[in-house]
């Protein structure tokens, strides 16, 4: 399959903003894609290479792309590096320079998926002495080989920023479309087709439990639905984490996940970082609720799962929570989630900061997936699993507060189940944490839902996490850092962030630094000093009132919002929903 075909769904992509034409583009290169190429165009339509829990990275900054664009066409890097500032893309640079060329070949060999495909992946294997020249040299290989329109999208592709809007539902309705409701049509013909509710359900549960696009495309192609419904969880590809539901308190938690308080079970609420570990035999790997692998991360993790863990294979969900190590008490999560990024001197932080798992479900025992299986029977698997210690990993603190004898205050079996919940949520304040979970003993597991079988309560006036949408570098003493942000809430119901104010306060100077640094990479466009940015940085915001605006296209801003943390795990679809922030508002005026 020639690279150019793909170009031309590109930028029938990005010519249109509507949903349902992307979803038939697609449908339409998904579908006519033969064997081989299937899996390649369905990753490269969300600009990767890579399934979502893979570790590759390409190691191809903006420095690298620009020295490979001069060994590629000859052009100036200084020429290259004023376009790219002109127009704002490196992508757009790269068709120019292309088209500016001075080294020509009288021949030059077609550019393919394969090529493309297979070139990037092999990046992220370059290790040591010249491996930085050798992705210089492979880079610019391909862009020898593109014509303008390719090159443009080879570095787009390169540097992770696509810029065609295609998100995971718009691949999921893809699929759907594609193959199994059949109907791929162009948008000539009137109103593009769409795909059934049962055809994106079956996707969007078969992607749940394998996060691979790419095999669920194949899957559905060669075996439709039932062959989606075979997919189940499997050992060391990471299954999205199950979600809760906000609550505005312990009450509202406590109607909401069940009729009967006979099914409510609480559980502290951590402020940690949610980690689903799978292990089979000696073997155990640690991943992230954005399923990135911690496991190099975590030695202290991996030591106590091998140690306490008794189940020959499984998968379990928990929190792994920092602790003072002379205390025992919890570290604020701002400390602990250093280990998530931290790659050198691994050993000396776990000491400095010692993890202890606290542990809630299981997703798999000993060669069975119990995604569909009641909690309460999940909660059985979980208790034979491992051997608690209360160092290392236990089961999260819980109680039944329908249950005589079983919550705070409940000694004589007399007590109020309301009490009882108001009791723990207070024990689990006191002692250092978030709030509770509430939680339906006779649910299933869904994987990457906000379920209503499942809500946290948390103080009320919470901070709110919110993505980091635009940017402006900062003046005086801080212009060298991006410290004026725009902050967007997640509108599922557009798949879209709506942005709800700016950000300028909060941070330390060290903060900022790596504020910046985190951010830098992520610069789509530059207006002066003003930049837009991809979206994936996530922060905790605190705020004094939540108001009604026309400024941002949320219609709300927060008065006075200045920075709590980083939330690193989080991504964007993870942030505070627009819903979120009205409710917060309605119940800041007195009208919940």
């Amino acid at each position: 399959m020639e690279y150019a075909a793909l170009v031309d769904v590109y930028r029938r992509l990005a010519a249109t903003e509507s949903t349902n034409e992307k979803t038939a583009v697609l449908a339409e290169a998904f579908a006519d894609a033969d064997a081989e190429h299937l899996p390649m165009v369905v990753a490269l339509v969300r600009g990767t290479v890579f399934r979502a829990w893979e570790p590759g990275d390409l190691g191809v900054s903006s420095g690298l792309t620009v020295r490979a664009l001069r060994k590629a066409t000859g052009v100036d890097e200084d020429r290259i590096e004023e376009r790219w500032r002109e127009a704002g893309d490196l992508g757009d640079a790269a068709a120019w320079a292309v088209d500016h060329r001075r080294q020509r070949t009288l021949v030059s060999p077609t550019l393919t998926v394969r090529d493309v495909y297979r070139t990037l992946r092999d990046l992220a294997t370059y290790e040591g002495t010249g491996s930085r020249d050798r992705r210089i040299d492979a880079v610019a290989g391909l862009i020898s080989d593109a014509d303008p329109e390719e090159a443009r999208y080879v570095v787009r592709t390169a540097l992770g920023h696509l810029r065609v809007g295609v998100g995971g539902g718009t691949v999921r309705d893809a699929v759907a479309l594609a193959f199994l409701d059949g109907d791929v049509s162009g948008t000539d013909a009137g109103d593009p087709p769409t795909p059934s509710e049962d055809a994106v359900a079956a996707v969007e549960r078969a992607h749940q439990v394998t996060n691979d696009f790419p095999l669920v495309a194949e899957t559905a192609r060669d075996g439709g639905r039932a062959a989606l419904a075979d997919l189940d969880v499997e050992l060391f590809r990471p299954v999205e984490v199950v979600l809760a539901r906000n609550a505005e308190s312990v009450d509202a938690a406590l109607a909401d996940v069940a009729a009967d308080l006979e099914d409510v079970l609480l559980e502290r609420k951590f402020d940690g970082a949610r980690v689903q570990i799978h292990k089979d035999g000696d073997e155990v790997r640690v991943f992230t609720r954005r399923l990135l692998e911690v496991t190099e991360q975590f030695p202290d993790v991996v030591r106590a799962v091998r140690e306490r863990v008794t189940a020959a294979s499984c998968i379990l969900d928990g929190e792994a929570v920092g602790t003072d190590p002379e205390t025992g008490d919890p570290v604020p999560f701002q400390q602990f989630s250093k280990r998530i990024r931290q790659e050198e001197d691994v050993e000396a932080l776990a000491d400095e900061v010692p993890a202890v798992v606290h542990l809630f479900d299981c997703l798999y025992f000993e060669g069975a997936s119990l995604l569909d299986a009641p909690l309460r029977d999940r909660l059985d698997r979980l208790s034979a699993a491992f051997d608690p210690a209360s160092d290392s990993i236990e089961r999260a603190a819980n109680c039944r507060p329908a249950v005589p004898g079983d919550a705070p205050g409940d000694e004589d079996g007399n007590g109020d189940a309301v009490d009882a919940a108001w009791a723990f949520y207070r024990e689990a304040l006191a002692a250092g944490h978030e709030g509770v979970m509430a939680k339906n003993l006779a649910a299933p597991y869904r994987p990457g839902r906000r379920v209503g079988t499942m809500a946290k309560a948390k103080p009320v006036m919470e901070p709110l996490d919110l993505v980091v949408t635009r940017a402006q570098w900062s003046e005086g003493r801080r212009s060298d850092f991006l410290g004026r942000l725009f902050l967007g809430c997640y509108d599922p119901e557009t798949d879209a962030l709506r942005e709800v104010g700016r950000l300028a306060t909060g941070y330390t100077d060290e903060e900022l630094r790596d504020l910046t640094a985190r951010l830098e990479p992520l610069i789509a466009e530059e207006d002066g000093r003003r930049v837009d940015l991809e979206p994936e940085v996530v922060l905790e915001v605190e705020y004094e009132e939540i108001q009604p605006s026309t400024e941002y296209d949320s219609g709300y801003a927060l008065r006075f919002p200045r920075f709590s943390r980083f939330r690193p795990d989080l991504g964007p679809e993870d942030a505070d929903t627009l819903a979120r922030v009205e409710r917060l508002h309605e119940g800041e005026n007195g009208t919940q």
